[in-house]
């Protein structure tokens, strides 16, 4: 195995994944072949057929693992299940998007969407879905129980969970998605933690954040 290629132990399945997502942020979806993938992870290119039907269901599969699926599943465990506070709860979502967004995997992945948000309509419909309809609505859900227990001024539970996720997204452009290099990790989470008090004051029951 090379220096710096995936560990022994890492599935072939992942390690054509990793090797996809490399490929494809570098030279675009259309551009990459099976056979190119094959090769990277030193396969028969029929015997990658034994893990994927195919390209397309590659850039499904990594849709799913670093898309917005897997921040709804996040969600829904007992993590955030367990956070009793709005503050608690919106600074812990905004630590774990500043984890993802550092990962040079998600910058990977970031440049794989823009490369390719012409094509594979039915994963970006799926993609699309999976962040309006299920994870603004898990959040407005939380935001709904807070208001209810009048932690929150939230008339519409939603709307601000739109509010807040359209921040957190902002930020993402400005360091991340924008720049020709990615801003350092100090800077974004001064950002984000100037957002948090800022969407705190506004709308916590207690009124403007100290």
């Amino acid at each position: 195995m090379p220096d710096g290629g995936p560990p022994a132990d890492t599935s072939t399945r992942q390690r054509i994944l990793d090797a996809a997502l490399e490929l494809f942020a570098r030279q675009g979806f259309a551009a990459t072949s099976v056979r190119e993938l094959a090769r990277a992870v030193d396969l028969r290119e029929s015997s990658l057929y034994n893990h994927f039907a195919g390209k397309a269901a590659i850039f499904h599969a990594l849709v799913d693992a670093r898309g917005p699926a897997n921040s709804a599943e996040r969600l829904r465990g007992p993590r955030y299940r367990a956070l009793n506070d709005p503050a608690g709860f919106c600074a812990t979502y905004a630590a774990d998007l500043l984890e993802r967004w550092c990962d040079p995997r998600e910058q990977q992945f970031q440049q794989m969407l823009v490369a390719e948000r012409n094509l594979l309509s039915a994963e970006r419909a799926h993609s699309f879905e999976t962040l309006f309809a299920e994870e603004i609505g898990l959040i407005g859900d939380r935001f709904r129980t807070f208001a209810l227990a009048g932690q929150l001024k939230a008339p519409n539970p939603d709307e601000t969970a739109r509010l807040f996720l359209a921040g957190l997204d902002f930020i993402r452009l400005e360091h991340f998605v924008m720049p020709p290099t990615p801003s350092p990790r100090t800077l974004v989470g001064e950002a984000l933690v100037r957002f948090l008090g800022n969407f705190q004051a506004l709308v916590s029951r207690g009124g403007p954040a100290q």
